[in-house]
């Protein structure tokens, strides 16, 4: 019996040992891309985490506008440059080389990083008078990524998604009012004024929606009026696009 109890125990011994030697199943997976404006972390309260950004032209003075687009990945970083698949969606309307430039050569996740930054220069076009364009981008599976993060929830209710592998751009230059804009000084507002008003005053017309002061409105609508009856008194009368006198407001008439 003594005998037996022994070769049980030498037999056990000798399965654990052989257990021991069978190699463990380890995590082979590719690592993930994805827009990393989607899936950061807010970095304060009230901070958006989005998967599309607007990019208006309104208020600009500018005929361009170069935008940063960042990729980021999961994992570990690699010793080697690892080219990602970016492609312009079908469904987009903006045109390359009219409304938009990519003006990267190339797409990779760099040697030793972890993201990469693609460059969008978009281009001030007539037709946005009128129209907002859409630009969406398609982040793609390749030899070296995997679409794993597609999208995340962020409302229960509704059932709204954020996507990780799809970011959208609207461009448009359809104009505003600006904010801070008092027709009682400026007068009716029209974009031909407002950008008579940046050619004449040299002023950028954001300063008119965010940060303008009453006594400053009242100078450029005061220097504004005596600019339009000067030209008028030269023969050159300015008319606003509906074929009416361009003027000012009636404080400062």
């Amino acid at each position: 019996m003594k005998k037996n109890i022994v070769s049980i125990i030498a037999f056990m011994v000798t399965l654990i040992m052989l257990s021991c030697e069978k190699p463990l199943n380890t995590y082979d997976s590719k690592d993930s891309i994805y827009f990393n404006d989607a899936a950061r972390l807010p970095l304060f309260s009230g901070d958006i985490i989005k998967d599309s950004t607007i990019v208006s032209f309104s208020l600009a003075k500018s005929q361009d506008s170069v935008v940063n687009m960042v990729v980021s990945t999961t994992g570990a970083k690699s010793a080697q440059d690892r080219p990602y698949k970016l492609t312009v969606n079908t469904f987009s309307t903006a045109k390359e080389g009219v409304h938009f430039e990519i003006l990267n050569k190339s797409f990779s996740i760099k040697k030793n990083q972890l993201k990469d930054t693609v460059r969008i220069k978009f281009l001030r076009k007539a037709d946005m008078q009128t129209n907002t364009f859409l630009l969406s981008f398609d982040l793609l599976e390749n030899e070296n990524f995997i679409t794993g993060m597609n999208n995340k929830v962020t409302n229960q209710t509704t059932g709204k998604k954020i996507s990780y592998i799809n970011y959208r751009w609207y461009i448009n230059d359809i104009i505003k009012k600006p904010a801070r804009w008092l027709d009682t000084y400026l007068g009716t507002f029209t974009r031909k004024k407002l950008f008579l008003m940046v050619d004449v005053l040299n002023i950028d017309p954001a300063y008119l929606d965010a940060s303008v002061s009453v006594a400053e409105m009242v100078a450029y609508a005061k220097y504004m009026q005596r600019y339009l009856n000067d030209q008028k008194l030269q023969g050159n009368t300015i008319l606003e696009d509906d074929g009416s006198i361009m003027i000012m407001g009636p404080s400062v008439q």
